[in-house]
């Protein structure tokens, strides 16, 4: 459903973008130089203040959804038609052809502006081992309307084409035009790759990161995070002389045609991680590919009953703890592995009235031992090892503590054991709920 902006307010968005763009200065043919863009900001005043279209803007773009999406729109525009031009070192946006009528121009991109949100799928590879797993065994796994695994195979191609047919895009996306680099890329997929899917509406920009992306990217960590902590995956961490980024392959979809639209690469940190997850063998039990088949596909289950929920008030809490177990484990700084480690189990059993009347501390170690606790013993030990754990989060936050020693780092592994029983549980506590609905 497009933004249906009332025609008056359409009309003064045109003038007052019209007057912005004569102002807009542009490098090389190419760069739209972002402070010169600054009068758009006035064009977003213009917008309603409240309801469905501030709402839908502010998830798709931000707090200035006019300004980012002229800028982006201009950015990819430029860059796809002209490309890098050293002659011009910097001229106004009126000067390029195509731009002079600036009242058109405005036009053309208030009618784009208001039919937003658009429709996005994001791709990216997954590992190798899941690949072959997915390739010989298994069938591409709908975990909800917006999350999927797919393998790479000539439906995919088709449906999803690695090429868009504009030249500067596909060589931007390939990697060609980067000297002897060039000779290596190729705009087609891995023919025995697999690809997680995530479908999001709203708007991609030339540069990024920009909401829709900050979105997909945590859902991203959700689904890691929540494989993770239900033993789908484990991190078989691995040294690389020369790391690569995880990318995003972005599809928009065009006249009913998923087009590409460009990637986007992630942090070094999440990519070394997203790189390192395989297959849980459960210290090679799971040691034929029909086991881990089986395995997969029950995991995989019960994850599409956490991401397919629709009462999310069941799982938004558990979706974002997901997203923090992920992250504890994606940074190279340990301290703050720990701290977010702890804000996992805060999150899942925190509760901000009864932790004023008995401490947050005493609250969270005995929900916590109550619910993953099989037996009395054990339940004396999470109480134990949480106490030591919390008297380490307090140093660290209140102390400024500089390094974690052994014990504290064995202390560590407890609280990410914890952190992945306690999701269990809540996972098999909403699966419980589901069967009993249906």
């Amino acid at each position: 459903m497009s933004l249906n902006i009332h025609e008056k307010c359409k009309e003064r968005l045109v003038e007052v973008i019209a007057d912005s763009l004569e102002k807009i200065d542009v490098k090389n043919k190419m760069f739209v130089e972002r402070m010169s863009c600054v009068d758009l900001v006035s064009a977003d005043s213009i917008l309603p203040t409240s309801g469905r279209i501030k709402s839908t803007l502010q998830s798709a773009i931000g707090e200035l959804p006019v300004f980012e999406f002229i800028y982006a729109t201009l950015s990819r525009e430029l860059t796809e038609k002209f490309g890098y031009d050293s002659d011009i070192p910097l001229s106004k946006l009126t000067e390029i052809d195509g731009y002079q009528d600036t009242a058109d121009v405005a036009r053309r991109l208030v009618n784009e502006f208001d039919s937003l949100p658009w429709q996005y799928i994001f791709s990216i590879e997954l590992n190798s081992d899941i690949a072959k797993l997915f390739q010989e065994s298994l069938d591409n796994f709908d975990i909800s309307e917006s999350i999927a695994i797919r393998k790479s195979d000539d439906d995919f191609s088709l449906i999803y084409p690695p090429k868009s047919g504009i030249e500067k895009r596909d060589q931007s996306i390939s990697g060609s035009g980067l000297g002897l680099f060039s000779l290596f890329t190729e705009n087609t997929w891995n023919s025995k790759g697999a690809f997680l899917q995530i479908k999001s509406e709203g708007f991609v920009g030339q540069y990024g990161p920009d909401e829709t992306h900050t979105q997909v990217i945590e859902k991203l960590k959700s689904f890691c995070g929540l494989g993770i902590a239900l033993r789908l995956f484990k991190i078989n961490a691995k040294y690389r002389s020369t790391p690569t980024k995880a990318k995003f392959f972005i599809h928009k979809l065009e006249n009913e045609n998923w087009v590409v639209q460009g990637k986007h690469e992630l942090d070094y940190d999440i990519s070394d991680t997203f790189h390192d997850l395989v297959i849980h063998d459960f210290d090679g039990v799971l040691d034929t590919q029909d086991k881990q088949a089986s395995w997969v596909n029950r995991k995989l289950s019960d994850m599409n009953t956490v991401f397919s929920c629709e009462d999310e008030a069941k799982t938004q809490k558990l979706l974002l703890a997901c997203q923090w177990l992920f992250e504890s484990f994606s940074g190279k700084n340990e301290l703050l592995s720990f701290v977010q480690t702890t804000v996992v189990i805060e999150i899942l059993l925190g509760d901000k009235a009864s932790s004023e009347q008995v401490g947050l501390g005493t609250l969270l170690r005995n929900r916590c031992a109550y619910l993953i606790g099989t037996s009395q013993s054990q339940r004396n030990e999470i109480l134990d090892d949480f106490q030591k754990i919390y008297d380490v989060r307090s140093k660290i936050v209140h102390g400024g503590k500089s390094r974690l020693n052994y014990v504290e780092r064995g202390l560590m592994d407890k609280l990410q054991w914890m952190c992945r029983r306690v999701i269990q549980e809540e996972v098999k506590l909403l699966c419980e709920d589901e069967q009993k609905e249906a």
